[in-house]
Formats: structure tokens, sequence, C-alpha cells
């Protein structure tokens, strides 16, 4: 039996969708359709003026690798005879559609997090560079244009305004001693386990990230506390940070180590203190830019959560 789904290939429509990078292999763009059989799938795009050529790709199953659900978010990679690997990020109409996508889908390599990514459409948005550079040269071109007849001297401001550094709480302590969370939500993997070996050091290179990822948010802030940095600037280095913690995310998500059935929840809890890594840079750099101090300081509940989830992790290989 066939199911066909509508998707879109970026987070938002509209102008910020047209600004933004592409989110998969193909650099597709736009609005498309999911068509899911038993024995593969294919996308469809529609592509050109007014839409009138529509570019398919099929997937078999046995190509299919890997499937990331986060809320209405969908990422799936998998293999294709001219690339090692592909990956294709689409969204849903909503969260319980994109459940139902992964329940159809021809594959049991599956991770689930129950979670909207609404909230990123609210988040500065990145964008595609060559779309601005073509923009760019658009409007420069018009604005000589425009200019010509006029006389070459323009007024400049007095004066450049200057942005307040904004208040932040006291910092987390993330090596304050460990939340332990009841026995009975984890299976510890067990020690002569060859698993235990992996799992070890798979965690060992997940706290390194996050330790070094963490030391370079704090030499930010101080920069940004003793105004040497402004507020702006600031935003866009967590900005960064979260674009790191991101390649964490894929990185655990390709790891071929994470295969076995015994790891997959050790993987998703992983995956989920990620998660919350991120949620804590990106809604603080929305409140900074916003000048809101009670999101900056709700902001670090989700470092919180984040600091909880890897204490789990930890539980694993007890």
């Amino acid at each position: 039996m066939t199911h066909t789904f509508d998707i879109r290939f970026e987070r938002t429509a509209g102008l910020g969708a047209l600004l933004a990078p592409p989110e998969n292999s193909f650099r597709w763009k736009g609005a498309g359709k999911l068509r899911i059989e038993r024995d593969g799938i294919s996308f469809a795009v529609r592509r050109g003026l007014l839409s009138l050529f529509t570019l398919r790709r099929r997937v078999s199953a046995g190509q299919i690798q890997e499937v990331y659900r986060e809320g209405e978010a969908l990422h799936l990679t998998f293999t294709i005879p001219d690339s090692a690997q592909a990956r294709v990020s689409c969204w849903a109409a909503n969260a319980s559609t994109a459940a139902e996508i992964v329940e159809l889908l021809p594959t049991r390599r599956t991770v689930e997090i129950e979670h909207t990514t609404d909230r990123l459409a609210t988040e500065r948005p990145r964008y595609d560079r060559r779309v601005l550079a073509l923009l760019l040269v658009a409007v420069v071109a018009g604005v000589t244009i425009l200019l010509l007849p006029k006389s070459r001297e323009a007024a400049l401001p007095d004066a450049v305004p200057l942005v307040e550094a904004p208040v932040i709480p006291a910092e987390v302590n993330l090596t304050a001693p460990e939340l332990i969370l009841p026995d009975d939500f984890v299976v510890s993997i067990p020690r002569n386990s060859p698993h235990y070996a992996v799992a070890s050091r798979q965690l060992e290179a997940f706290e390194m990230d996050a330790e070094r990822l963490l030391a370079d948010y704090r030499v930010d802030r101080k920069l940004l506390e003793s105004g040497a940095m402004d507020a702006e600037t600031f935003a866009n280095r967590l900005g960064a940070l979260e674009l790191q913690w991101w390649n964490a995310t894929y990185r655990i998500l390709d790891d071929g180590e994470f295969a076995n059935l015994a790891m997959l929840d050790f993987r998703a809890t992983m995956l989920s203190a990620a998660r919350h890594w991120r949620a804590f840079l990106a809604g603080q750099a929305d409140a900074i830019r916003k000048g809101d101090h009670v999101a900056i300081a709700k902001s670090f509940d989700e470092l919180a959560r984040a600091e909880e989830l890897m204490s789990r992790a930890r539980l694993y290989l007890r």
C-alpha cells in the first residue's frame, strides 16, 4: 500500500525559506511530496518557473540508514549510487504526521524525540550565501542606477548607537555532583559486554565536546560582561556554538558503533542531551537580541536539563 505526505524542505515558508541554505544533499527547497511504499520511498519537489518542473528521487528500503525525528522534523540518512552517503531534512505538517511517517517507513532504524521545532522558526535564520550574493548584486545594481543622477555625497550618522550588555544570571556549575535518576529507568550495559567499551569511549567524547563548548561559551560571556564584545556579536557566537552541537548530533547519528540494539537507549539519551544544549544556546541568543532578561534566565533551564540527561547517560556505565 502506498502513502503520500505533503512535506517541505525547510523549517519555514516565504522569504525566509528562499534565503535559507538547503538542508539536504540535493539542495532542494520549497514544498514537496514524500511517497512511502513497501520497498522504498521517493521524494518529489517542484522546481523552475511557476513550478512547472518536478524533480524526483527514489531511495530503496535497503539504502535507508537512519531516520531521526524531532517533533515534526525528519532527518533521513541513506546511501545512493553517486555518493557514499546523503542526507535529507524535511518537515511534516505537525509532530503527529511526522510520527506516522516514521511508523510507515520501511526501516526500524529510527530515533524519535517528542519535541516540536516550531520554536526554530522564530530564531535568527541562517542564509544561503549563493542566494544572498545574487540578491546583493541586484540591489547594488539597482541602487547604482537610482543614484547616478544625484550627488555622490551622503550624510553619515553622527554616532553609532551602543548596545547595553544584557544581564545574565550566575553560571550553572556543570561540575556539581551528578543528579542520580531512578535506577528503574536505565538498564545498564554489562561491563563484560563488548558494547561497554564502545559506550565508555562515546560518552567520553561527548563529555569532551560539552566541556569544550561550555568553555567557549564562558569566554564569550566574560567578553560580553567586560564590554569587549557587544550583544549582537555574542548572540552570533551562541549561534555558532549551536551549529557545533548539531555537528555532534549528526556524528552520533552517523556512527556505526551505535548500530546494535543494546546501544539505542544510550544513544537516544545523548541525542536528547545535545538537543537541550542546542535549545539553551538558541533560546539565549534569541532572548539576548530581544533584551528579554526573563527569557535569558529561563534558557538556563535547558542547560540544567542537558546536564540531567548527561547524568542519565553515565548511569548506563555504572
